[in-house]
């Protein structure tokens, strides 16, 4: 799937915005399946958004990620 430049502006300010929560929150959203508040009515949903690159190692390093 290709992303337009307007999408993909739009998926990393999204990223950036999970980035800025905490990380504990983040991972146990993961591991129990719910979705992300990122704010202004917007939510980031693991079976559509997926993991991002720079959350992968971190779920790695807690066992969450093979």
């Amino acid at each position: 799937m290709t992303m337009s430049p307007a999408e993909r502006v739009r998926r990393v300010s999204r990223e950036d915005a999970l980035e800025q929560l905490d990380l504990s929150t983040v991972a146990q959203a993961y591991r129990s399946g719910e979705p992300v508040y990122l704010g202004r009515g917007d939510f980031w949903k693991w079976e559509n958004d997926g993991i991002p690159g720079w959350l992968i190692p971190q779920l790695q390093d807690l066992g969450f990620l093979p």
